[in-house]
């Protein structure tokens, strides 16, 4: 992999500022399309950085787990289901059109 040493800055979709580097990188042409072809990206940019966005939450979601057990938490996980069950069904029900 090569870095060239032009870097840009750019924003992102929440308007925090980023810095870009161009990067030279030989892609595996099939596996770039069959991921554009999943994924819906209409780039090989956009494709990459999807994918360097979910490894990213995967590598996260790993380390939320390595704390696994290590909390106490009090509460009443039933209720709480049912209450978010039935916010959900009554924010559902507003929406619906008359016959």
């Amino acid at each position: 992999m090569h870095i060239n040493k032009l870097k840009y800055a750019h924003s992102n979709d929440l308007g925090e500022g980023i810095i870009m580097a161009h990067t030279n990188i030989d892609l595996d042409e099939a596996l770039i399309a069959e991921a554009m072809r999943l994924t819906k990206a209409k780039t090989k940019k956009e494709v990459v950085h999807l994918g360097l966005r979910e490894l990213v939450r995967l590598a996260r979601l790993r380390k939320v787990r390595e704390h696994k057990g290590k909390f106490l938490w009090h509460g009443d996980l039933e209720k709480m289901r049912e209450e978010e069950t039935h916010e959900w069904v009554r924010s559902a029900g507003r929406h619906k059109r008359p016959h």
